[in-house]
């Protein structure tokens, strides 16, 4: 039975006051994850209202209100749901079958699990441990860290992460997400999979002839180092700004739970990121499992959703990225801000799509002189796309600055009236 508070005793004071009490009584250290509030009337705070996990109801919103603990444990919620196998929605394919030929024919619309580096063009060095992640990158470097049962982030720098990630007498469990390698000796060592390469408008559209001001200062976004240790997860999730993800499991190994991105599914996470009193597999159609060990690769396509547990210390090599194959949706999460709300660092999505629509108009104008056709996905994407960048052409101040460069051929209104012609020679009337 949960227990009740009185609206005058919640606060951090008696917050940890009620949870010394647990820990006497229950002789263990009381899971903070585990703790939800809940009012009265029966409305739970929300993860987004409630970052740090447990109390972050504001004083004016507790007045006249009963509030009652309640338990929700992740791990168990996993141990106890019967998730269906993830072979039946993720493709295994041998790292050479990735080519560009197979996305396009796909639409990269499924995950795809690569089991050995063999064939996909990665580069990473051998037996690298923590020391030399740390070495790489600095030892001064600051990271976001997940304390894992109070579900707040924690400040710590590289050496001190790296001490605790190869001590054996940890107090508590803790996930680095947060470790961006861009512009480090790190970087220089590690060479993402070709199909990665390929598809990455910020590899294959930022302009490398920007003057240089901090202004214009290619975005350093998306190579991550992923350090988590035994029993961390996180919970369901899509990534930032709508962008999909490779994950190569360097060592350890990690349990996902995806659920694809149908608009039920997404609108089902965003009202459960408000509410967060249950387990969101139970919510859902369907939700898979796949088990992740050291030397797979997982390319997961934009929007899907999933939660991550470690079984076992682990390092992940991962790189974020948008791509042609899903605009619409990667837009309408960035957009509706439906990102992994651990990870809400900024991303300027708006400019990155703004180099990459030139980009896709120069591919539009080779296919109209070859009397060829886009691809179905892709002049739908591009559809999409146009209120969009007409709305942050008007408001975004910082996409305003980049637009400032474009040559008489390239201005914004050249740009959206060319795509329009070419759309309505091809699909209906924009």
């Amino acid at each position: 039975m949960p227990a009740s508070i009185s609206p005058d005793a919640i606060t951090w004071e008696g917050v940890e006051c009620a949870l010394d009490l647990m820990q006497r009584l229950f002789g263990r250290v009381v899971d903070c994850s585990a703790l939800r509030w809940r009012t009265s009337t029966g409305q739970g705070c929300g993860k987004e209202n409630r970052p740090a996990g447990i109390m972050e109801c504001k004083t004016s919103q507790m007045m006249n209100t009963t509030y009652e603990l309640e338990f929700y444990n992740f791990v168990d919620n996993v141990k106890n749901f019967k998730f269906m196998s993830g072979d039946k929605i993720v493709h295994r394919h041998h790292g050479s079958e990735l080519t560009r030929d197979y996305f396009e024919r796909t639409a990269f619309s499924s995950p795809v699990l690569v089991e050995q580096p063999e064939g996909l063009g990665l580069v990473v060095p051998p037996n690298i441990t923590a020391s030399d992640i740390e070495r790489c990158i600095g030892p001064t470097r600051e990271l976001d860290v997940l304390d894992v049962a109070s579900q707040t982030e924690i400040r710590m720098t590289l050496m001190e992460w790296t001490e605790y990630f190869q001590s054996q007498d940890r107090k508590r469990v803790l996930n680095a997400l947060s470790l961006e390698y861009t512009g480090t000796e790190l970087e220089k060592l590690i060479t993402a999979p070709t199909a990665v390469r390929e598809m990455d408008w910020l590899r294959l559209y930022w302009p490398k002839d920007l003057p240089d001001d901090p202004c214009y200062q290619k975005p350093k976004f998306g190579k991550y180092c992923l350090m988590s240790t035994k029993g961390s997860f996180t919970d369901f999730h899509v990534d930032i700004a709508g962008t999909s993800v490779w994950h190569y499991v360097y060592s350890g190994e990690k349990f996902f739970y995806l659920i694809p991105p149908t608009s039920e599914n997404i609108n089902k996470l965003t009202s459960w990121l408000q509410s967060d009193d249950c387990f969101l597999s139970d919510l859902v159609p369907e939700c898979y499992v796949v088990h992740l060990t050291a030397g797979n690769s997982l390319f997961m396509p934009t929007g899907w959703i999933h939660a991550v547990y470690t079984p076992q210390d682990s390092i992940i090599f991962q790189d974020n990225f948008l791509q042609r194959f899903s605009i619409g949706l990667q837009i309408r999460l960035h957009v509706g801000k439906i990102n992994d709300y651990r990870r809400c660092y900024y991303y300027p999505a708006e400019i990155v799509t703004w180099y990459a629509a030139r980009g896709l108009l120069k591919e539009f104008t080779e296919h109209w002189s070859n009397s060829t056709v886009p691809p179905k996905y892709l002049l739908e994407g591009v559809k999409e796309m146009i209120p969009y960048l007409k709305d942050w052409i008007a408001t975004k101040e910082d996409l305003k600055v980049h637009l400032n460069l474009a040559s008489a051929s390239q201005t914004p209104e050249c740009v959206i009236d060319k795509f329009c012609e070419y759309l309505r020679q091809w699909i209906s009337p924009v």
